[in-house]
């Protein structure tokens, strides 16, 4: 388990450290039981929230995403975005309920927030005592029309292997315990959403991000290898097959303590 070294604030979002296991996003675990949307974004929301205006904060894979790369899980996130931006529907959602601009904690750009990736490179990481990732005893594969995605158990103390594949395009890269190789980082941070990308080559770059904070973070795994070829809202894919292995019981291994979730 690693945290930032110290507190660091990036586009719309500051980062703080965390001495209990998981990472927080305005204050919400960032695990399954707390995922309200997956499609073209993941959105979290507390899990005894009685009506939308309650805690919830919006696209959480931007900054979910960017930590894991670099090392991160272990983490409090707070959104401080100060202005409304209209063209945005959650910004939208956001005034038509009791909530502020500082619940969306995405890039209006598309991008895994390169920002506070390059911030946490710079002061660095430490590790934290305890286990809060859990690995697979036996691979689970989801297949959906809009593509397939395969999750297998990988080496104790490997990491993550990513093998991803979208229209045609193809990324792989390995993401150990304590992160990945800056340019990896750097790659897959500056890279725009599918929705926004002027390419295929962009948009599976960006979605391994996307990969990560779902299927990794929010799924809770470590020491895995993930195979993928993407299509359409991928999110409900990466989320799904996250949750297929929970009711398979795949997942094997120290998960985070129930009070945590």
């Amino acid at each position: 388990m690693r945290t930032v070294a110290e507190p660091v604030e990036g586009e719309y979002v500051r980062v703080e450290p965390r001495w209990e296991p998981g990472i927080e996003v305005n204050g919400i675990p960032a695990s399954l039981e707390c995922v309200r949307k997956a499609d073209v974004r993941v959105d979290l929301v507390e899990p005894d929230a009685d009506y939308t205006g309650d805690g919830r904060a919006f696209v959480v894979e931007h900054v979910l995403g960017p930590l894991r790369l670099c090392g991160v899980t272990a983490a409090s996130v707070t959104g401080i975005a100060s202005e409304w931006d209209f063209s945005r529907p959650e910004h939208r959602f956001c005034y038509a309920t009791t909530l502020g601009p500082d619940a969306v904690v995405s890039h209006p750009a598309g991008l895994p927030n390169p920002a506070i990736a390059r911030a946490v490179r710079e002061v660095g990481t430490e590790p934290v005592d305890g286990e809060t990732r859990a690995t697979l005893s036996a691979a689970v594969t989801r297949e959906t029309d809009n593509g397939s995605i395969t999750v297998s158990p990988a080496e104790t103390g490997s990491g993550v292997s990513l093998a991803l594949e979208y229209d045609g395009a193809r990324f792989e890269a390995a993401v150990p315990h304590d992160g990945a190789r800056g340019d990896v980082i750097e790659a897959i941070t500056t890279a725009t959403t599918p929705y926004l990308a002027p390419d295929a080559e962009v948009a599976v770059t960006h979605a391994a991000a996307d990969v990560l904070s779902d299927i990794v973070v929010l799924g809770g795994l470590e020491d895995v290898c993930i195979e993928a070829s993407l299509g359409g809202a991928y999110h409900a894919e990466t989320i799904g097959v996250a949750r297929r292995a929970r009711e398979q019981g795949a997942v094997s291994g120290l998960e985070r303590p129930a009070a945590d979730r």
